[in-house]
């Protein structure tokens, strides 16, 4: 009886293992792959168009209160040409290039995810923001093909825009302040003011950004610390570990003495 409740134990072991096993590999089969938007263009997965989300056929009194340099300014729609589920990857950085010379190259501003579903369509709006302060905004007549990742330093802005949920006039600032090397009085027509300009001059300055808004000798000392095979000890352990050290030796010592002087009574 005995060997009959063990078998029954280890196979059921084994059947809770093995129904654990197929468990995880169905679900790890059934989470998409992952490419990005590029990689997904160049092995024609699918269709897409980029465009400006602002219509200037409708007056909008608020100039970026939909969207039209920053924010959700752009829309993007996805056509499927496969079969299969995947993920699409658009990351911060990105140059969104206008096929009108006279529009501005857009930079996109916060990472997006696109699922790209089996033979559908479908659009959505993506934060981006105008890499060039003097070019016309984009409109939604106007049409964008995805490029290459922008240079170090734009890259490290939209990063850090993302990061910190900064799509605002802000950061806006902060990339024409780099991309145009703008100074305040450039930026006024856009919306600057004492207080904003500030705020742009903290972005630039957290990253080290050399800009006329943050010029190098404004900008915090970069710290070289020399490479060295010299290992650092915390001199409060180091001190605390000798005294521990001395603790126990000195215990040591008072047992021996006791021993010799119990060993002679």
């Amino acid at each position: 009886m005995s060997k009959f409740i063990l078998k029954t134990i280890v196979l059921g072991a084994f059947l809770l293992i093995n129904f654990y096993v197929n468990a995880n590999d169905t679900l790890s089969n059934r989470k998409p792959k992952e490419y990005t938007m590029s990689e997904a263009i160049n092995m024609g997965m699918l269709e897409y168009r980029i465009t400006g989300f602002y219509d200037p056929r409708n007056f909008d009194e608020v100039i970026d209160r939909d969207g039209i340099h920053y924010g959700k300014c752009l829309v993007i729609v996805l056509q499927s040409k496969i079969d299969s589920i995947v993920l699409l990857r658009l990351d911060c950085g990105t140059q969104l290039l206008p096929e009108d010379s006279s529009v501005q190259t857009m930079i996109v501003t916060h990472e997006a995810i696109l699922a790209l579903y089996p033979k559908q369509t479908y659009a959505t709006r993506l934060y981006a923001m105008c890499g060039q302060l003097h070019d016309k905004a984009p409109t939604s007549m106007d049409i964008f093909k995805v490029g290459e990742l922008a240079d170090s330093n734009v890259v490290k802005i939209a990063n850090y825009l993302n990061d910190n949920y900064i799509q605002s006039m802000v950061g806006q600032h902060a990339i024409w302040a780099y991309t145009d090397n703008s100074t305040f009085e450039d930026l006024k027509p856009y919306g600057a003011d004492t207080i904003s300009i500030a705020m742009t001059k903290g972005i630039l300055t957290n990253l080290k950004v050399e800009t006329k808004l943050t010029p190098k000798t404004l900008l915090p000392p970069i710290i070289v610390v020399p490479e060295s095979n010299e290992m650092l000890i915390n001199p409060y352990l180091f001190y605390g570990g000798l005294g521990l050290i001395l603790i126990l030796t000195t215990s040591v010592f008072v047992l021996i003495l006791k021993r010799k002087r119990d060993t002679l009574v």
